[in-house]
């Protein structure tokens, strides 16, 4: 019995130990978020943190609709830091500790086409306790782009006036 029961144990570990790799956990992570917004994200690393504040640390990162060819989003780094409680919340609690995006592309047009195909819904805003951090920024759109936008956003909350500093 005891053998049996160790042999269970050192199973249940090494699948663990499998699971909780970054690349795999963090891909994981990544299909379900893209498909709970019916988006592909992918990157091609991927590391996180669970001690203390969970975060999660995304390079060449690639965001799109299914079937569309033109990514709405591509960023070299997104990193991620939110509390336990929202993990634990499951949406009900939209509360970040920090974003931070550097080199993000966003496509205008691709982000309309995703917004067309979301069902509507009540506009929830997030609470960022250590802010936004978005360098070297672009916006693109058919004819015309934005580039270079820097924005710092200390912090956000529903209930107070937004303070930001953008070039």
């Amino acid at each position: 019995l005891a053998a049996i029961l160790a042999a269970v144990l050192l199973v249940l570990l090494l699948v663990a130990g499998w699971l909780l790799q970054p690349q795999r956990a963090g891909g994981f992570l990544l299909k379900q978020l893209g498909n709970s917004l019916g988006l592909e994200i992918s990157a091609s690393t991927i590391d996180y943190r669970l001690r203390g504040t969970p975060q999660l640390l995304l390079h060449d990162v690639v965001v799109h609709r299914p079937g569309d060819p033109t990514p709405l989003l591509r960023a070299e780094r997104v990193f991620v830091s939110l509390p336990w409680r929202t993990i634990r919340a499951r949406g009900d609690d939209l509360t970040v500790q920090r974003v931070e995006l550097d080199a993000p592309v966003l496509d205008v047009p691709a982000l309309q086409r995703w917004l067309a195909t979301r069902p509507p819904s009540e506009t929830r805003i997030p609470t960022l306790r250590d802010g936004l951090r978005i360098v070297r920024g672009r916006i693109a759109n058919d004819d015309w782009s934005i580039d270079g936008i820097d924005i710092a956003l200390p912090s956000l909350s529903p209930t107070t006036p937004v303070n930001t500093k953008l070039r």
